[in-house]
């Protein structure tokens, strides 16, 4: 009888095992996980949404970084933004403003809100007009006095060209030099040349030498160059040049029409000098006459006038590169023939 009076007794001490009653709490959902009061994750990012490839000022940009902090853990928090792992570009310490660092630095709008709740309403990156200088590998870091939580993705901002151009020239009695410029591209650009005639299949054109650099604006000058054989390409062939940019949309394709009436331009260099020498055909043959396109070009439109102080420095490089291997790759030309 005693027993049975305690076990009534401890059965009526003793609530249900429910998690709807108050010694069995329910659970309540924070981010994307389940956890009890006092045992929760401390610090968990649960969603990294960085846009992977982006067209340079074609629309505004956010780069979210949703976590969830248990809310004792909150009156620690910080969070921070990195590029390429270790350049600090954004930093909040609620409830201080954000702070906008480094390559970042005017171009976030430190307005907006990205949640309602003042420990993440600005854990998130507004850039209304993304630039190619701000590419790279994003890092999200969230952190407090106990835990801490970080995450990375890549984010790619492309610019197709301002200019370019594909230009041929006759550095050799046997061979045609065929050039592709393009300046001001983000990232930096592939090259496919290539000739077609009506008659003939289109051919692919080896390149042999290439150059780029880029500026500080994080856009490219860069350049290729083939040889194809001047006997054998036949008049009204075209010539052309394919350029597109790696892992983007963008491709596009420039022509122009071969005339094979050209000047013998030659090149040597030396250690301190450089020096082009234009020969006059034999009078046996007929007159020939300039057919680089660019050259007939009006003065406004023509592709080195009138663009500026921050595009001529770059040109005058690639010029000087290519001007530089046709010199030394001469003795090659010659051995070849």
């Amino acid at each position: 009888m005693a027993l049975c009076t305690l076990g009534r007794a401890k059965h009526l001490l003793l609530p249900p095992r429910s998690q709807s009653s108050s010694y069995f709490p329910a659970p309540r959902r924070g981010k994307g996980s389940w956890f009890y009061p006092g045992v929760g994750e401390g610090v968990k990012i649960v969603r990294l949404d960085v846009p992977a490839v982006i067209e340079a000022n074609s629309t505004p940009v956010i780069l979210d970084c949703d976590y969830w902090v248990d809310e004792w853990e909150r009156e620690s928090l910080v969070v921070k933004w990195y590029l390429d792992k270790i350049n600090l570009v954004y930093q909040w310490i609620p409830p201080r403003s954000p702070q906008v660092l480094g390559v970042l630095s005017g171009r976030v709008d430190t307005r907006y809100r990205a949640s309602t709740e003042q420990w993440a309403s600005h854990r998130a990156l507004y850039i209304p007009r993304p630039h190619p200088s701000i590419s790279g590998q994003y890092s999200c870091s969230v952190s407090t006095f106990e835990d801490e939580d970080a995450r990375s993705a890549s984010f790619l901002v492309w610019k197709k060209p301002g200019e370019v151009e594909v230009l041929y020239w006759r550095p050799s009695e046997h061979l045609v030099n065929v050039t592709c410029l393009a300046v001001g591209a983000a990232p930096r650009p592939d090259f496919t040349l290539f000739t077609h005639h009506h008659n003939t299949s289109r051919q692919e054109v080896e390149v042999r030498g290439e150059s780029s650099v880029m500026g500080e604006d994080g856009e490219w000058s860069a350049g290729v160059w083939g040889l194809i054989v001047w006997a054998e390409t036949e008049p009204d062939t075209v010539i052309g040049c394919t350029i597109t940019l790696p892992d983007t949309p963008h491709t596009q394709t420039i022509k122009t029409v071969y005339t094979p009436d050209l000047p013998i331009i030659t090149t040597t260099t030396t250690t301190t000098t450089t020096t082009t020498t234009t020969t006059t055909p034999p009078a046996s043959e007929p007159p020939r006459h300039w057919a680089n396109p660019s050259q007939n070009l009006s003065a406004s439109t023509g592709f080195l006038a009138n663009r500026g102080t921050s595009v001529l420095p770059r040109l005058h490089s690639l010029v000087t590169f290519f001007v530089m291997v046709m010199g030394r790759d001469w003795l090659w030309w010659r051995r070849w023939w």
